[in-house]
């Protein structure tokens, strides 16, 4: 009996609208498992029955009227719990548990704004993951690829992207994450204080302005103090670097932003350097470019290029 006038009470003031968000909730799960289904049937039949009474008691005159009234208030409360019980609202997640991904194709760059006011640039062929809201101890999100990051300062909620192998722990700075499968995982600080370190390790690494840490799986980390960052940076203008590093470290930055698959017809070829800064440079003109400070040769195949080294 207790029970029967507590559903009884709950619906009530569901349908009055004066239910606590708890109350609500229960509403629903009693009314999708049905158990509320033959008493909200005797409560309508109840609230018709007292209509009726009361208008028999008023002038007969007023009857037809009246009826139409009470048939028409009658009707908004059955079609409102005929719309609840069939349609029955959608269960909200706290904001800080509904992810939002983001992915960037090859040969584009983009950027997103997180809830906190970060700012996160993308290079192709990059991947985020963060909540719709951040709420708890810590601001975190998850990337592949490559991203720079330019952090909300908060030292209360700190900021940390996770990435396969890595974590990176910020308070406030701004910096760059690359995390591309098969190629080096670097992190540089532009300012700021960043922590970096091993998923499966204790031992944190803490970088500071211009400095620069390199992973890779032939060697532990090496940290690169007071480094001139804008070779790392120059992605962000959508540029293309050679500062006197390898071709093959070139490549894999050069095939991400113009969409394409570059080949080598002899390993050799990989080791050859030059210096350059190309700026927003189409495709062929970065590979005459090549062709003339590298001596070499190619060729185009749809979207494969063929980088070869001319007979001597």
């Amino acid at each position: 009996m207790e029970d029967l006038d507590f559903y009884k009470t709950l619906i009530h003031r569901y349908l009055s609208g004066i239910a606590s968000r708890s109350e609500a909730a229960l509403f629903f799960r009693l009314l999708e498992s049905g158990e509320l289904d033959p008493l909200i049937a005797d409560q309508l039949r109840d609230d018709l029955n007292r209509e009726l009474a009361t208008i028999r008691r008023r002038n007969k005159q007023r009857i037809r009227w009246q009826v139409g009234v009470a048939a028409s208030i009658l009707l908004g409360v059955t079609s409102m719990w005929f719309f609840v019980r069939h349609n029955e609202a959608p269960k909200a997640e706290p904001t800080n548990l509904v992810s939002i991904t983001k992915e960037v194709a090859l040969g584009r760059i983009d950027s997103v704004l997180l809830s906190d006011g970060t700012k996160v640039w993308l290079n192709a062929g990059s991947k985020i993951e963060y909540p719709k809201q951040f709420d708890g101890k810590e601001r975190k999100v998850k990337i592949s690829g490559e991203a720079f990051f330019d952090v909300a300062h908060n030292t209360k909620v700190p900021f940390v992207i996770a990435t396969e192998q890595k974590r990176v722990k910020v308070y406030g700075t701004s910096f760059n994450v690359k995390s591309y499968k098969d190629e080096k995982f670097t992190v540089a600080v532009k300012t700021g204080k960043v922590g970096v370190k091993d998923v499966n390790d204790e031992k944190e690494w803490l970088l500071t302005r211009n400095d620069l840490i390199i992973y890779s799986e032939k060697s532990k980390a090496r940290v690169l103090k007071n480094q001139n960052l804008e070779t790392v940076l120059a992605w962000k203008q959508g540029d293309i670097v050679f500062d006197g590093n390898s071709l093959a470290d070139v490549l894999p930055a050069i095939q991400r932003k113009y969409n394409i698959k570059i080949k080598l017809s002899r390993p050799d070829i990989g080791k050859l350097q030059m210096i350059g800064r190309y700026k927003n440079t189409s495709l062929s003109t970065l590979l005459e470019a090549m062709k003339f400070s590298l001596n070499i040769g190619y060729e185009k195949k749809g979207e494969l290029i063929l980088i070869s080294m001319p007979d001597r």
